[in-house]
């Protein structure tokens, strides 16, 4: 519970998460929005009546908001968030928060030493979906997860996040920007705090630098067993966005989410089917409302920049795996 009211400032609001995020903001509170593109500043600050700005330090001097909601390209990240643990504002950041581990592992003993809020929306952390998962349905120890997440082609990115299609400025494509979630679930569900890589493989194809379709195993330090498959290939319809499913074996059952859809199977009880959200979109805005809360009320943020080190640090290993087979494939296996 929130008792009083605080100064919200929207960083860098181009990103394409921040309509899903606004809906959990109390209008009254934002003070100041930034981007460095004018019009969507603007059109963005409108409904709450604060200025925009292209300089988000300048909004920064002149609303000293008391929290930031901070979006920013992956190559900007690092820079933004030591700038807003510097200056001692408690934030979120959209994952990967860097481009790689390093820029991640400085931002977190940057913020521990300042014992700084910064909260992370892996949003199905934040889910009913996952928590019913995790307290209620899954019966005994996991064994293995299969997840896919398939969304539609990078060219949705030109509108307003060209960067995301180059992996100089993004660091990654459907894995970065998808496949991380899983990695963050599957550490969340199972109490694990790293990964073995076993296999990684990822696809170009399209005109971007960026992979498109990456498919990736692990063995995670429980002994469970982690496949993730993410694209940007899905061919998206009125009502069809992305593909999103979830298998997952534990010692007494079998899991399967898909369509709002969980299908439980475990040996001696009867198959049943129970209503599970698959759609991540409405997590955003209980996020925002839970981490204003939470940092309301003194408590830690569900996930932190431990949380996003941990996944980091697994997905750098996934994307070095990758290049290593995608390098003995060019020259034939000669290795």
């Amino acid at each position: 519970m929130i008792n009083q009211t605080m100064k919200i400032a929207l960083l860098g609001v181009s990103h394409w998460h921040v309509p899903l995020y606004l809906p959990g903001l109390p209008e009254n509170w934002v003070v100041g929005v930034s981007d460095g593109d004018a019009g969507i500043a603007a059109r963005i600050a409108a409904p709450y009546g604060c200025p925009a700005y292209t300089d988000h330090r300048q909004m920064l001097h002149e609303v000293k908001p008391d929290f930031v909601f901070a979006f920013a390209p992956h190559y900007r990240m690092h820079a933004v968030a030591s700038e807003l643990i510097e200056a001692g504002i408690p934030f979120t950041m959209e994952k990967p928060v860097g481009l790689d581990r390093r820029e991640v592992e400085t931002l977190y003993n940057a913020a521990e030493r300042k014992n700084a809020f910064c909260a992370i929306p892996f949003v199905w952390r934040y889910s009913d979906t996952v928590n019913d998962l995790k307290n209620r349905y899954l019966s005994g120890k996991i064994v293995h997860m299969s997840y896919k997440f398939v969304a539609g082609p990078p060219s949705r990115y030109l509108a307003t996040s060209r960067w995301m299609l180059s992996q100089e400025t993004a660091g990654g494509g459907c894995m970065t920007n998808l496949g991380v979630h899983f990695i963050d679930m599957a550490l969340y569900l199972t109490g694990s705090q790293g990964a073995e890589m076993l296999s990684s493989v990822y696809q170009y194809t399209s005109e971007y630098a960026i992979e498109t379709y990456a498919s990736s195993m692990l063995r995670l330090d429980t002994g469970a067993s982690l496949l993730i498959e993410s694209g940007y290939a899905y061919p998206m319809s009125d009502g069809a966005k992305r593909e999103n499913r979830w298998t997952i074996v534990t010692e007494n059952g079998y899991y399967i989410l898909a369509d709002n859809d969980l299908e439980l199977r475990t040996f001696g009880a009867v198959p049943a089917h129970i209503a599970l959200n698959t759609d991540s979109d409405p997590y955003y805005a209980i996020f925002a409302r839970t981490t204003l809360a939470d940092y309301a009320n003194s408590a830690r943020p569900r996930a932190s920049l431990k949380e996003m080190l941990a996944a980091r640090t697994i997905l750098d290993e996934m994307n070095a795996k990758a290049a290593y087979s995608g390098a003995k494939e060019t020259l034939g296996g000669r290795f």
